[in-house]
Formats: C-alpha cells, sequence, structure tokens
C-alpha cells in the first residue's frame, strides 16, 4: 500500500464511471483560464466536462513501535459547463451519484488501503472559469492505511 496506490486506484475507480470526462490523477494550474479550461473541454462534445484529484491532508498516528496509522484525505474537483436548456445541474448530481455509488461497496479501493470513509459531496456551486459558467463540485474521501 502507497499513497501513490491509493491515488492511481481514485482513478482507476472513477475513470471507470461512463460519462465523467477527462480525468487528471494530481491538480492542474494554468495563469491562463482559457489554458486551465483546455485541461477538461471535451473533444468530442465541446463541453467542459472533467475531475483531478488532489490529496490536503494527511492524518498520522502511530499504532505501536512498528505500525502507524495514514488517514490520506483525497479531494476530486469535478467540472461541467452549464447549459440551462439541457438541465445540466440535474445531468451533474446523476455523475456525482454515479461516482459516489462506485465507492459505496468498494472499502478497500480492491486491497489499496485498508478502508476509507463514504465518499462525500463536501462543496457545490457554480463558477465562472474564464469566461465559461461551470458547476463545481468537490467530493471527499479517506483512506486509511497501516
Amino acid at each position: 500500500m502507497s499513497e501513490a496506490a491509493i491515488r492511481q486506484k481514485i482513478f482507476d475507480i472513477i475513470s471507470a464511471v461512463p460519462d465523467t470526462g477527462i480525468g487528471h490523477l494530481y491538480e492542474r494550474w494554468a495563469v491562463d483560464w482559457g489554458k486551465f479550461i483546455e485541461f477538461f473541454k471535451d473533444s468530442a462534445s465541446g463541453r467542459i466536462l472533467g475531475w483531478e484529484i488532489t490529496r490536503p491532508g494527511v492524518a498520522s498516528q502511530r499504532l505501536n513501535n512498528i505500525e502507524n496509522q495514514d488517514d490520506h484525505r483525497y479531494v476530486v474537483k469535478f467540472y461541467m459547463g452549464v447549459k440551462d436548456a439541457d438541465a445540466t445541474e440535474l445531468l451533474f448530481e446523476a455523475k456525482i451519484e454515479a461516482i459516489r455509488a462506485a465507492f459505496r461497496l468498494n472499502i478497500t479501493l480492491d486491497g489499496e488501503c485498508n478502508g476509507t470513509s463514504a465518499m462525500s459531496k463536501t462543496a457545490g456551486d457554480t463558477r465562472m472559469f474564464g469566461s465559461v459558467l461551470c458547476h463545481y463540485a468537490e467530493l471527499t474521501i479517506t483512506a486509511t492505511e497501516f
């Protein structure tokens, strides 16, 4: 078990959920908003639809003289372009629920960790990215390894 393997498994599980867009194993950055949006723009539909994974924290505690417990907190930032005529808020929320469902019964991430918290939506709103209005959500999950 390792942080890299846990992160990769989270990426793999989300990637297997249909129609979740362009995923990134790490948080993407660009000074130019246009460049940032390109990281998540689906070339087939022209729509912004994608996500990225970051690990904002890890809590560690000593269990005994040879073993620690690490609780890795991951945040998946999820983006989708708004189109009111398509009721994209409902589509966005359906995608979020499909992602959460993919983790519901896989609490060890296929053996890459000892257990996980339930995946939660901890933030959500609409935001402007440059000149593009997008739905935005943060999904959090904590993976424990000994």
